[in-house]
This record gives C-alpha cells, sequence and structure tokens, in this order.
C-alpha cells in the first residue's frame, strides 16, 4: 500500500498515557512527533519502587522529543496510582480540557493515518449522540481488501481500545464503578442484546469480575457504559494500530499464543470512503468475538466444572489444571 500523504497539518489534541516501559513508550512518542499535534497530553503513572522511579523517570525524558509548535501538559505522579485510577485520572484530566481528542498508551503504535482518520470522523460524527469512539484497531482487518467504505459499525467489541479518540460527552457517562450493573445484570432487556449465548456468559463474566474488582482495569467499564447508552463505535477496514506490548512487560497483554498478536497495521487510503448509512454489521461483530474474544476451549471446559464442584475439590485441582494447561501449550 502506497505511504500516507497528510492532507492538512493535524488540529486534533493527542493523550499520550505511560508508566515505566521506555522503548515501547518512545516508539509512540516518534509516532506522535511525526503527527505533530498542537497540544499534547502526556501522562505518567508514579513508581512502586525506587528501581522503578529510574524506569518512569526515563519515560518522562520523552518530553525532550517535543521539538514542534506544541502545547505541551503533563501529569506526572508522585507515587503509583495503578492502572484503573490513573487511566481514568489521565482521561478526566483530558477531557476537562478538551472536548474531544485521540488516546494513545505506551503500547499502541499507529501508523500514520491514524490520526488523520481520528480526525475526520471526529469532525463527522461530532453532534451524532449515537456514535461512541472511533477506534485504530481492527484485527481482523486484511491489509490486502478493497472494501466499499474506509469503515464500519460496531457494538460488540469488549476491552483493547488499543489507539481511539472520542468525545468529552459520550466520557461524561462513563462510571468507573460500574454502579448500574447489579440492577442490569440478567434482565430481559440486557440479554436480548448479545448476538450468542457464549458472548453474553463472556461479557457477563468480564463485567462481573470489573465490577467486583477482580479485573482491575478501566477499560470494561467503558464498554458497559456504550452498551448502557446504545453507544456505537466506528472500527476501521484497515488497522491503523500495532499493539507492541506482548513482550511480557504488560497488564493485559502478555507474552504466549494470544490471538490479539497481530501484525497487521497499514495505512488508510485516503480520501475516506464513508458508509451511507450507520449500521452495526453484526455478522462480523459476531465474527470478532469468536475470534479474539471467547477465551479458548480449555478455560470454557474449566469454568464449566468449576461450576459443578465443591469449592474445596476446586482449590484443589486448579494448580494441576494450570499445569496440565502450560503442558498442552508446549
Amino acid at each position: 500500500m502506497s505511504s500516507f500523504v497528510p492532507p492538512a497539518p493535524l488540529r486534533t489534541p493527542v493523550l499520550l498515557a505511560a508508566f515505566s516501559r521506555y522503548d515501547t513508550a518512545r516508539t509512540v512518542m516518534e509516532a506522535i512527533r511525526v503527527a505533530r499535534p498542537p497540544r499534547l497530553y502526556f501522562a505518567c503513572d508514579g513508581p512502586r519502587s525506587a528501581e522503578e522511579k529510574l524506569k518512569t523517570d526515563k519515560v518522562r525524558s520523552l518530553v525532550e522529543l517535543v521539538d514542534w509548535p506544541c502545547e505541551l501538559h503533563t501529569r506526572f505522579q508522585e507515587t503509583n496510582q495503578g492502572l484503573k485510577k490513573c487511566m481514568v485520572g489521565n482521561m478526566d484530566w483530558f477531557f476537562q480540557h478538551e472536548p474531544e481528542g485521540i488516546v494513545l498508551e505506551d503500547d499502541t503504535a499507529p501508523v500514520p493515518s491514524f490520526f488523520w482518520f481520528c480526525e475526520e470522523l471526529l469532525d463527522r460524527y461530532r453532534n451524532d449522540e449515537s456514535i461512541w469512539w472511533i477506534l485504530g484497531n481492527n484485527l481482523m482487518a486484511d491489509p490486502n481488501a478493497t472494501p466499499s467504505a474506509s469503515y464500519y459499525f460496531s457494538q460488540h467489541g469488549y476491552g483493547a481500545p488499543w489507539g481511539w479518540a472520542g468525545w468529552r460527552t459520550s466520557w461524561a457517562l462513563y462510571d468507573a464503578d460500574m454502579k448500574a450493573w447489579p440492577t442490569v445484570r440478567d434482565t430481559a432487556e440486557w440479554n436480548a442484546f448479545f448476538l450468542s449465548r457464549p458472548e453474553r456468559d463472556e461479557a457477563n463474566h468480564l463485567f462481573e469480575a470489573t465490577w467486583d474488582g477482580s479485573i482491575k482495569t478501566w477499560d470494561f467499564q467503558h464498554d458497559f457504559a456504550r452498551i448502557l447508552n446504545k453507544g456505537i463505535t466506528i472500527m476501521p477496514e484497515f488497522n491503523l494500530v500495532r499493539n507492541i506490548g506482548f513482550e511480557g512487560t504488560g497488564t493485559n497483554t502478555v507474552q504466549g499464543d494470544d490471538p490479539r498478536d497481530v501484525d497487521n497495521a497499514c495505512e488508510m487510503p485516503f480520501p475516506l470512503v464513508h458508509p451511507k448509512r450507520i449500521v452495526v454489521d453484526k455478522k462480523r461483530d459476531l465474527a470478532y468475538f469468536n475470534a479474539f474474544i471467547r477465551p479458548p476451549l480449555f478455560r470454557r471446559m474449566k469454568s464449566s466444572v468449576k461450576k459443578i464442584i465443591p469449592k474445596k475439590v476446586d482449590e484443589a485441582i486448579t494448580p494441576f489444571l494450570s499445569r496440565l494447561q502450560k503442558r498442552i501449550r508446549g
């Protein structure tokens, strides 16, 4: 695919959220440096130890790469806030100052056209409350495809917003504590949303674990708020963001056979071709769920067994099942 030529200087502000991974953070900062946003918000969580402070200080030194005309804002924590608290605070900070913008984390490396893709769609759908956010990643995309439009509409993705853009208006509906969850779970309207029983079961598992604190993250709450408010996600027909955090140091991306570790990022052809109507592509949503979100067979079998055995037996066999799973993976 041909190289991307920006149609005009970028006007959209960017938030970069980082922690202690210098190499991946530098890669993302270099991509931002190429795009040259007029305003950059750089946030970094605080260290948990003196040793980690050396790493976070090095990440913060990336401000030295801001060598273009740019209004730079920083939010550097003195002590460690943790992923959930820090990321929610970063987004609150960003959207307090900006009505809309682009959000990148320190392991989400965008291709250049990602920024202008987001900018054009932020402009186009600014006053459409049904559009919740614009994603940059599409793991199912085919770089050699010739789609009829540049993007499509989705409602059934969960987690993994690896590079996105959005508005203050939709972020205002976000609730980190998911206070509405006990009221809506298992209601007829809630269950009717899902495209399959496995999707419903997995979404309920993710939301329950996020609500009770077993999963300490910020993004499943965003999915929950989107479903409650019947929001729609824009998905690019080409993957514009590569996750470079599968080297083993990330919180939610680890080494192994994660199906999301896909290297299919490429540039988006311009000018963009817009779909004629806003219609959710449920067929592709279900295929995406089955390929990248649905738990593997081994975990589904283990969950089924755990539901029917006493707690003490469960505690006794869990270590054995974990060792068996590792042996199967080789």
